[in-house]
């Protein structure tokens, strides 16, 4: 495990009597990137963060963090990681100045400077009692708490739950850019995928505790096409037997394949079959997701 990653997993699997939550995990995390780890629900991307912080004990395997083994050294991974969840425990009878002077003098790092900037990002009103606050401003809050002392590695968990599409925006364009900038790393799960297009440079899809891939952003938009083609005669269902192609849909002449790598190869083999059109499409991350954990129809090849 080396310098170049912070986050490195070999063979991370959680059992869960008989349900393995997490499967055999190989997962390494560039630094400076934003990672952008994506699955439906259930397939184990809380759980993973979970043992990436020590909070729960793997079944078998081994997960380092900032060069840190997770195992042996959960605390310090915790101090230096910053956190947003869903469900951030917050303490509901503080106002949000008693949180945020409350997390100044836990965090060694804490900058009043830095949170005051933030504050005027997300204008949460000072006074207000957490219990009182919406959803979207409790989220607002653990982002504060979680940015203000410029962790090395930022993991988010459903950080936009509850925002609304300005906020969404604000947080995505200002406060991503700022941690990268500075060198720092994200690892980011949500189910908003065209989010996570937008500033994601890697992208990792897990599913029923399986990681089915790992991709930089450009090679996925790059090798995930649909290709729609219209023959003029029937064609032999071998053409489709290639290793490039993950499914294809359609009946009698007309067909949609979805092609993962080698797409060069995947149009020379469909153009030895007499044709009227031949038509690359490009795939957004939303319907790469779909047809990486089956919520697309069509027959699976691969």
């Amino acid at each position: 495990m080396t310098d170049e990653y912070v986050i490195e997993t070999r063979g991370l699997t959680k059992v869960f009597g008989a349900k393995r939550a997490v499967d055999d995990l190989n997962l390494q995390v560039r630094r400076g990137s934003v990672f952008g780890f994506l699955g439906p629900n259930g397939a184990g991307k809380t759980t993973t963060i979970k043992m990436l912080l020590g909070l729960t004990k793997p079944t078998s395997g081994e997960a380092r963090v900032l060069g840190l083994d997770v195992r042996e050294r959960s605390v310090e991974v915790r101090r230096r990681v910053g956190v947003v969840a869903e469900d951030a425990p917050l303490y509901d009878h503080m106002t949000v100045a008693e949180t945020l002077a409350f997390a100044s003098r836990l965090a060694a790092d804490w900058d009043d400077q830095r949170a005051a900037k933030y504050m005027d990002i997300f204008r949460l009103p000072m006074q207000a009692r957490v219990r009182d606050l919406s959803r979207g401003m409790r989220g607002q809050l653990a982002l504060i708490l979680a940015l203000t002392p410029e962790p090395e590695l930022l993991i988010l968990d459903e950080p936009t739950a509850g925002l609304d599409p300005v906020m969404r925006r604000e947080f995505l364009s200002t406060v991503l850019d700022e941690v990268t900038a500075r060198g720092g790393t994200v690892f980011m799960s949500s189910h908003v995928l065209a989010e996570v297009e937008r500033v994601a440079d890697t992208v990792g899809i897990i599913n029923k505790g399986k990681l089915l891939m790992v991709k930089d952003m450009t090679e996925l938009k790059e090798t995930e096409k649909k290709v729609r083609v219209h023959f003029q005669v029937e064609p032999d269902p071998a053409i489709f037997q290639h290793p490039g192609i993950a499914s294809v849909e359609g009946q009698g002449r007309r067909y949609i394949v979805t092609v993962t790598s080698d797409l060069e190869g995947v149009l020379e083999r469909l153009r030895t079959v007499p044709h009227f059109v031949i038509d690359v499409v490009d795939l957004n991350l939303e319907e790469i997701f779909m047809q990486y954990t089956g919520g697309k129809s069509g027959v699976r090849i691969q």
